[in-house]
């Protein structure tokens, strides 16, 4: 973990391997304010949401403070029934009785295969673990980190992310890690998110905030079209700091803050997209409406045929153009520009006359690049990260279970 990153204060880590995995891979983390924190989440659309996001829903929506985050990874404990609500319940109970918290102050994520039972003695044996790891006082960087490694399942790499801004209060610190590397689609991904600050924000505040937030970043991003059931971002405040943000400009402060920290993870989840050896940013400006902008950003990002091109260096223009034509919207073919960063491949809807395969697929080679595409037709805008779409891919996912 870098030295740069900004630890909040008020808030310990630990990760351990409870055996939830084969190997001796850390798989169970614990996140603990250390006091209760006001918290916000954002859950995954799928319609076959994961029991704890069925029970986190829950906690948020009767206003509940947040001072544990339990997260196993290795099993999702979704498409359980009942028993999975029963099984996050007693998980939640074990836990908050450990850490001496009331039951409804510990808020439980999980992340790996679908349809498994929740191996519950396992995880309530992980729990004994974690608070050995915590009376052990590992060095705070050192247990980010761990906690960071124990929820990842196909990542490559932890994503953690820290930044210090200055209020008109004070400073203040936030703090995130994420995971994620497949099923990555908005509105969200099978992707598990916390950020956590010592500011202090009123709940409604905080709820509509990170709600923008995630507008604007992890529901930005594209690894293969897919969307899971466990998807979650949840950000905790727990005033730690003294500095109380309540006017205008200190909130746009935090916000800003934020959104900063989560498009860092949004992106750290892009580059460490399964098999991915690309981050291409898909750009349409000149839109007639949002809506229309985010069809075709969306249609371009999600298409197999243009992210294998992305992965074979193949600057064939030719399919980011049939993208742009059947993503759904009004639009004037003999206006639409496209260019690869700064070579411009199509002029008025056709091959521009100065343009060269050469010049297209040197943008191609590079591990990062724009696809850029201008409508003419308005003022409107919408950008997603995106990825390639590799022979890895194919292989992680056809073995994920094995």
């Amino acid at each position: 973990m870098s030295d740069n990153i900004k630890i909040c204060p008020g808030f310990r880590f630990a990760g351990v391997h409870c055996g939830l995995k084969a190997d001796l891979a850390l798989d169970l983390a614990l996140l603990l304010s250390d006091c209760p924190a006001t918290a916000a989440a954002v859950f995954t659309e799928n319609r076959f949401p994961a029991a704890p996001v069925v029970y986190g829903r829950r906690q948020l929506a009767a206003g509940e403070k947040i001072q544990a985050v339990l997260i196993n990874s290795g099993n999702a404990n979704a498409c359980t029934g009942h028993q999975g609500i029963v099984d996050v319940a007693t998980v939640a109970e074990v836990t908050a009785a450990a850490l001496e918290l009331p039951r409804a102050q510990v808020f439980i994520s999980s992340t790996g295969v679908i349809g498994e039972p929740l191996p519950v003695t396992t995880i309530l044996n992980g729990v004994e673990l974690l608070t050995a790891e915590l009376d052990e006082k590992r060095p705070e960087g050192e247990s980010l980190a761990r906690a960071a490694r124990a929820i990842m399942t196909t990542d490559k790499t932890p994503k953690i992310s820290g930044i210090t801004v200055e209020t008109g209060q004070g400073a203040i610190t936030l703090t995130g890690i994420a995971k994620g590397a497949g099923m990555i689609h908005p509105n969200m991904a099978t992707m598990l998110a916390y950020i956590l600050t010592d500011a202090a924000v009123e709940a409604g505040i905080f709820k509509a905030m990170l709600k923008r937030v995630a507008d604007k970043s992890f529901n930005r991003i594209s690894v293969d079209g897919d969307m899971s059931t466990n998807d979650t971002v949840l950000a905790l405040a727990n005033g730690v700091s003294g500095c109380r943000l309540s006017d205008n400009a200190d909130l746009e402060i935090l916000e800003n803050a934020l959104l900063e920290m989560a498009r860092d993870l949004a992106y750290m989840i892009v580059k460490d997209g399964e098999g991915a050896t690309k981050v291409v940013e898909i750009a349409v400006s000149g839109a007639a409406t949002p809506a229309a902008a985010e069809k075709i950003c969306r249609a371009i990002a999600n298409s197999a045929l243009v992210k294998t091109a992305f992965f074979g260096q193949d600057a064939n223009w030719g399919r980011i153009i049939a993208a742009v034509g059947y993503a759904g919207v009004e639009l004037k073919p003999e206006l639409v520009n496209i260019s690869f960063d700064q070579v411009r491949v199509v002029s008025n809807g056709l091959r521009d006359p100065q343009y060269r395969e050469a010049a297209g697929a040197a943008v191609l080679r590079k591990p990062e690049f724009s696809v850029k595409i201008d409508l003419q037709s308005g003022e409107d805008e919408f950008t997603i990260l995106t990825s390639d779409l590799s022979h890895e891919y194919v292989s992680i996912n056809a073995d994920y279970r094995s």
